[in-house]
């Protein structure tokens, strides 16, 4: 299951992953989100996510790993939205106090790994297809409530094909996430739709994105992120991304910045 920031730095990544040349490529973002989630209080979360990318010929492996501050309801998880946490030890409780909806603080550290392989199978023409297999491995802190301590594990299919620099590209998943002491959630689908253009020496584009809800308590997530890539120089890329939420499963906006580096 994905964050905004990693979703936004997947979809970034994405159109062009199949085509990649061999190596090792290095990233470092910037994001940032805010929005309700369906509570009375604002959530605001920062990522700084680190991310690291290795293609050899039809394969290509991804590890992430972010530093995140989170400000706000203690029932909302990076990436889950609002789903009741009822850990006592959660943002803005102490052990032993009464946990109310609105109980809000802040926390910061570590998030959590994730991890994936894509194999690409060799399509028609411009046509790609890419299979991807992905673990989270909860190494976020769950007191902090910047995780929910439980690994997730997704399988995903995307396709892609390329209309003379107009590329349109679409995908399915299912994520089997895993319950903590605090959290009981559910396994979901997600697809997302999207197309970019080439302008000149870069990209724009825009991708829609939907993932059902994780409880009983969240919402489905519904939101739209435009984004620009543009190169500089032979190795380095710059990613420009913002986000607009469409339902209380979302953040109400988002937006970052990634650079990444091929060796």
């Amino acid at each position: 299951m994905k964050s905004h920031a990693i979703l936004a730095t997947a979809l970034l990544l994405a159109v062009g992953a199949a085509r990649a040349d061999d190596g090792i490529t290095l990233g470092i973002g910037a994001d940032y989100s805010s929005g309700d989630y369906g509570t009375t209080t604002t959530t605001d979360i920062w990522s700084v996510p680190l991310s690291a990318r290795y293609t050899s010929g039809d394969w290509t492996w991804k590890a992430s790993l972010p530093w995140m501050r989170v400000a706000g309801n203690a029932g909302v998880v990076p990436g889950l939205g609002n789903v009741g946490n009822l850990n006592p030890n959660g943002r803005g409780r102490g052990r032993g106090n009464a946990i109310t909806s609105n109980d809000s603080g802040s926390a910061s550290g570590i998030g959590d790994l994730r991890l994936s392989g894509t194999y690409s199978f060799a399509g028609t023409g411009a046509t790609g297809v890419d299979l991807t297999a992905n673990v989270k491995v909860a190494t976020a802190d769950e007191d902090k409530g910047l995780g929910t301590g439980a690994n997730d594990y997704g399988l995903a299919l995307d396709l892609y094909r390329d209309f003379s620099g107009t590329t349109l590209f679409g995908g399915v998943g299912y994520t089997m996430l895993g319950d903590s002491d605090y959290i009981d959630t559910d396994s979901v689908w997600n697809a997302n739709l999207g197309a970019s253009w080439a302008v000149g020496s870069g990209s724009l584009g825009v991708m829609y994105d939907w993932r059902a809800a994780a409880t009983e308590t969240a919402d489905d997530r519904s939101e739209v992120t435009g984004f620009y890539s543009i190169r500089s120089g032979d190795a380095a890329k710059w990613q420009l991304y913002a986000t607009k939420g469409l339902s209380d499963g979302s953040p109400e906006w988002g937006a970052g910045v990634a650079l990444t580096y091929a060796f």
